[in-house]
């Protein structure tokens, strides 16, 4: 859903065409490491709380933290978007 908000919006910052292929970018980094590592979760039985443990665990791990991450930076960069934008 936050995908598809920003879609909406993206056209409408008066930021640089770099500052919205980050936003963009960072969106769909951060969808597809959580479309990997929460199914992946539910099928080993891990969940990647920690990066100890087994491959399957560390996975898990690796994906929900690059996800995290990445939706990190998109709510910045967006954030700062808007108040470039005001």
């Amino acid at each position: 859903m936050l995908m598809l908000a920003v879609a909406a919006l993206l056209s409408s910052f008066a930021v640089a065409g770099q500052i919205r292929w980050l936003i963009a970018v960072a969106l769909i980094v951060s969808a597809y490491a959580f479309c990997f590592s929460l199914p992946l979760a539910a099928v080993v039985g891990q969940r990647g709380l920690s990066s100890r443990g087994p491959l399957s665990a560390k996975l898990v791990f690796a994906g929900s933290m690059l996800g995290a991450w990445a939706s990190v930076v998109a709510a910045v960069v967006l954030i700062y978007a808007g108040f470039v934008s005001l």
